[in-house]
């Protein structure tokens, strides 16, 4: 790798702040400046050196990058998967060495994610999801706008016992699908469950877990169901997914979009949410969607059959009164988070708008910015008042 092509175009952004065609205020975002020898491709990861330069300081590392993403593959800005060599903070983050660099094309706010990440952190201790930073990104010298440098899940963030036989993760396994909607295996060795831990390759197929679990919850008896069902899943934190997704309707998180993983052999299996663009407001591909069309929670075979229960509503009602006295969901705390976000997000906009517009094929309206978080705090407001009268919150 040519590192001194990347030490040299960090020294050129400092002489920059001379001038004011590229002035680099104190108060500028992080610029992560990714630089490879080839080209970044989609399916395998090209080495490459990675530099960001934080106000007056430039910080630099060797590692791994690739394109990442599935249907917003198509869109024109690309999302990154970077693997540093050596485990380092990174924008303001904790230490680590993989990170996701999203571009959030689609979310005109570049909140989305972030809010459902925050609010799902602030649950409970037992609720993970990634923390989050903002930060302008250039591939091989050119700008490519305002990204959100997201952390990764992984056994790292999950705190996954490494010495336990019975600590897992899989990223969307197909656990909670009818077996009448249930997707088809292509091939008898491919890894159906796409287990991330441990390692598929050199340790094997583990899901026969899942097996067993999908058979407990579509078999079991009443009794046996109500009895078991904590041993196999925290239903702590299944309540606050559960109630996330209610609140903000996000349909495409009801069997996908989430990782469930085991600490270790005395720890009932968890959920990590992950891609939250189908939230307040839009669906994932931009459509407005402002309760519309709600989240069919009873598609998934575990929240269908918990609802059948009346001590389960009676746990989602208790929780959601808990969470709304404790201010960790309401309109003025939500109204902060995007405020602080703001306050980022302001600093790179300009920048972002000069190199992708917001009134292009791919958006169902030419919404700016500012309606776009207008139309976000719109939803939340329409959201408290449908989700307290179901839970007679405040009456």
């Amino acid at each position: 790798m040519k590192f001194w092509r990347v030490i040299l175009f960090a020294i050129a952004m400092s002489v920059c702040v001379f001038f004011s065609g590229c002035k680099k205020e104190n108060n500028a975002l992080p610029r992560i400046l990714i630089n490879t020898d080839s080209e970044i491709k989609w399916d395998y990861r090209t080495n490459c050196d990675v530099c960001c330069v934080n106000d007056n300081d430039t910080t630099c590392y060797s590692g791994s990058v690739k394109f990442r993403g599935g249907v917003s593959s198509k869109y024109y800005k690309h999302s990154y998967s970077l693997k540093l060599d050596k485990s380092q903070t990174f924008v303001g983050l904790p230490k680590g060495k993989s990170w996701i660099v999203n571009a959030t094309y689609i979310d005109k706010t570049f909140m989305r994610h972030k809010l459902c990440y925050d609010i799902f952190n602030n649950m409970g201790e037992y609720d993970v999801a990634p923390q989050c930073a903002y930060a302008m990104v250039d591939e091989n010298g050119t700008p490519r706008g305002l990204y959100v440098v997201m952390q990764r899940i992984n056994k790292h963030l999950l705190n996954i016992d490494t010495h336990s036989d019975n600590a897992f993760i899989f990223k969307e396994p197909k656990l909670f699908f009818a077996d009448s909607v249930m997707p088809k295996r292509k091939s008898l060795d491919e890894n159906f469950n796409e287990q991330t831990y441990p390692d598929f390759d050199d340790f094997g197929d583990k899901s026969a877990i899942l097996d067993e679990f999908h058979e407990f919850i579509v078999t079991s008896p009443d009794d046996d169901f109500q009895k078991n069902i904590n041993n196999w899943i925290d239903l702590r934190n299944v309540v606050d997914w559960h109630l996330l997704l209610l609140f903000t309707n996000n349909g495409d998180g009801v069997r996908k979009n989430f990782y469930l993983y085991k600490i270790d052999s005395e720890t009932p299996f968890r959920i990590a949410i992950w891609d939250c663009d189908h939230s307040f407001g839009r669906d994932g591909d931009n459509e407005l969607n402002m309760l519309e069309r709600p989240i069919g929670d009873k598609r998934n075979i575990l929240l269908n059959r918990l609802l059948e229960t009346d001590w389960y509503h009676a746990m989602l009602a208790e929780r959601w009164k808990q969470l709304r006295d404790d201010d960790v969901i309401s309109y003025t705390t939500i109204e902060k988070m995007m405020q602080e976000n703001d306050r980022f997000i302001q600093k790179g906009l300009p920048e972002n708008l000069s190199l992708w517009s917001f009134d292009s094929d791919f958006y169902y309206d030419d919404n700016n910015y500012e309606q776009e978080k207008a139309l976000i705090l719109e939803f939340v407001k329409m959201s408290l008042d449908t989700m307290d009268k179901r839970f007679d919150y405040g009456r």
